[in-house]
């Protein structure tokens, strides 16, 4: 869950103060040698294949990465706020081996732009984004850079800084997401979410009044 957080329009003279309230809601085996029994005469010989139980499971193979350029932005209107996806990279490698070990997953990382020119004083914040695979949220949560540390240094990727876009401000920087699934093509997606939101007017001529922007989902397909 994200934040709680509200975030306020400042206003001079007969004019309002804006006060919006937001509550949003994100978005190894080895391979085992046969085993032996002693013979009569003392030297060793192999069981049968077929008597042995199978008992290690083959360490998943780490996929190669793979870069997709997007270059495409999503920009909502109300809030004032513009997403855009650089790059991506799949099947970037962990750097726990170990995390292979029950099959195949996969980690995304995607570079992204947040650029806050909204009216409101508001964050534009990393937990506003998930990542879709198959058109489905993926059940994990958004990875800090460490869990990828080998391959981000390597690369020079730098992780988007989780401090948020605040108003006027823009940011840049890597995210790394992973989920769990059987190997093959996916279509991802990165999300923006924004959720049913209320905003409160405060004094002025008419004396206050509230109005609701509704939810909507912003994404940007790679």
């Amino acid at each position: 869950m994200l934040d709680m957080r509200t975030i306020a329009k400042k206003l001079t003279g007969a004019t309002a103060a804006v006060l919006l309230a937001t509550s949003l809601a994100a978005c190894g085996g080895t391979d085992q040698a046969p085993a032996t029994t002693e013979t009569e005469s003392g030297t060793e010989s192999a069981e049968p294949a077929e008597d042995l139980e199978e008992e290690a499971e083959d360490t998943a193979e780490q996929p190669s990465p793979t870069t997709v350029e997007v270059n495409q932005s999503v920009t909502d209107e109300e809030l004032g706020y513009t997403i855009t996806l650089k790059q991506a990279i799949v099947d970037i490698p962990f750097d726990d081996a170990d995390i292979w070990a029950d099959g195949y997953r996969t980690g995304v990382a995607v570079e992204v732009e947040l650029a806050n020119n909204s009216e409101y004083v508001a964050t534009l914040r990393d937990s506003d984004l998930c990542l879709l695979v198959d058109g489905e949220e993926v059940t994990t949560t958004t990875s800090r850079i460490s869990t990828f540390q080998t391959f981000a240094d390597e690369n020079g990727l730098t992780s988007l800084p989780n401090t948020g876009a605040g108003q006027g401000e823009t940011i840049s920087g890597w995210l790394f997401f992973y989920f769990e699934t059987g190997s093959g093509d996916h279509e991802f997606a990165l999300r923006y979410s924004r959720e049913e939101t209320e905003v409160s007017v405060i004094g002025g001529p008419d004396g206050g009044s509230s109005y609701t922007i509704p939810a909507e989902d912003f994404d940007i397909a790679f």
